[in-house]
């Protein structure tokens, strides 16, 4: 046993540290380069979807517009540019961001591969309370200023009503049990459904099938009073996530590990559950339903850089911009002039991805 012990190779403590180090800093460079990458294309890609749509808009007649040239064509196109096109964009940018934010806090908080924001019930909840307002809403009698509010206010609402009795249910006297957090959000989310089915059974055709688009995503009617909303429910719950990160981080080893290092395992984990709910509420109140962006974005960026939040979060963030920009730009330019719900397009795009990674699971050859 001795000879056999000898006979293996040590290598000297300093050249593992300078191995570690090399690696660490190829994955920095690496993330940096990504990064990078994705921000210097952003502006490409609003300038890209700003001009796409049924109506073509022109770099010449938008330079005109700007620079005062009376030219009644290129005011129309200035004036598209502004109030329509340009505020879905961005709206699209920021959701699809923070849905991305909230799939990877989900997914190191479960520590489950398949979590994501609708797992706990936060979508399920906003789309129960919006069929409500669709079915019975004209008996409500609000006045017409308070009427286009109320879809937004109901599904907000109901995201966070849900998320809360979910929340109940999984709280015993030690906090907030992960395994119980993903059975009562099961358990809702059935709930929902039957209510749902209820709500579709008694609705007439024609809001039977507003439900159904709302259900499904969509970033058109997006204004910039909108656009500011969102920015502000995104950007709050996802400061506090980035505040966290290295807790969150450190309960990737399990909870029992993090407690030996200090961390406020309950504490982190009801801030971070709590601001998943109200950034995923912000996302989807105005917009509906858009499916795949929580679960997938995640996935793509754990591959490249690993489960290191610190490095995983801006890299999702960017990556869910991109991918919902893209998406909505195709679901209102593949079949002009309509145009396809964009939660339809991102599962398009995120189904055959999702494939592909229980394929490489099955063969061994990758584990999330």
């Amino acid at each position: 046993m001795s000879e056999q012990t000898s006979a293996i190779p040590m290598q000297p403590p300093a050249a593992r540290v300078s191995e570690t180090q090399r690696l660490l800093t190829r994955d920095h460079t690496r993330f940096m380069t990504l990064c990078a990458g994705l921000l210097i294309v952003a502006p490409l890609l609003v300038m890209w979807a700003a001009s796409q749509g049924a109506m073509s808009l022109s770099l010449e007649a938008l330079w005109q517009s700007i620079t005062g040239t009376d030219n009644t064509d290129a005011n129309l196109q200035m004036k598209v540019m502004w109030e329509i096109r340009l505020p879905r964009v961005l709206m699209s940018l920021i959701t699809g961001a923070g849905l991305a934010i909230s799939g990877a806090v989900m997914q190191g908080i479960c520590r489950n591969p398949l979590a994501d924001p609708g797992l706990i019930g936060v979508s399920s909840g906003a789309a129960l309370f919006a069929a409500v307002v669709m079915v019975f809403g004209g008996a409500m009698g609000l006045p017409a200023v308070l009427q286009p509010l109320l879809l937004p206010i109901a599904a907000f609402t109901g995201a966070l009503v849900v998320n809360m009795l979910v929340f109940r249910l999984a709280r015993t006297t030690s906090g907030i049990n992960t395994l119980l957090l993903i059975l009562a959000g099961v358990a809702i989310n059935a709930l929902v459904g039957t209510l749902m089915g209820l709500l579709a059974y008694v609705a007439d055709d024609g809001t039977l099938r507003l439900i159904t688009f709302w259900s499904m995503g969509s970033y058109a009617g997006a204004n910039w009073q909108q656009v500011g909303l969102v920015a502000l429910g995104v950007g709050l719950p996802a400061t506090l996530m980035w505040r966290y990160k290295t807790e969150l981080t450190l309960m990737l080893s399990g909870e029992q590990e993090a407690k030996y290092l200090g961390v406020p395992v309950q504490k982190v984990k009801s801030y971070s559950l709590f601001a998943v709910a109200l950034l995923t509420a912000c996302c989807v109140c105005f917009t509906g339903i858009v499916g795949f962006v929580g679960l997938v974005t995640p996935h793509i960026c754990r591959m490249v850089v690993g489960p290191d939040l610190r490095k995983l979060l801006p890299l999702s963030a960017l990556t869910g911009a991109f991918l919902v920009g893209s998406a909505d730009t195709l679901a209102r330019t593949l079949i002009i002039p309509s145009e396809l719900p964009v939660g339809i397009v991102t599962s398009c795009l995120g189904v055959p991805f999702f494939l592909y990674l229980l394929l490489r699971e099955r063969k061994g050859q990758y584990h999330v």
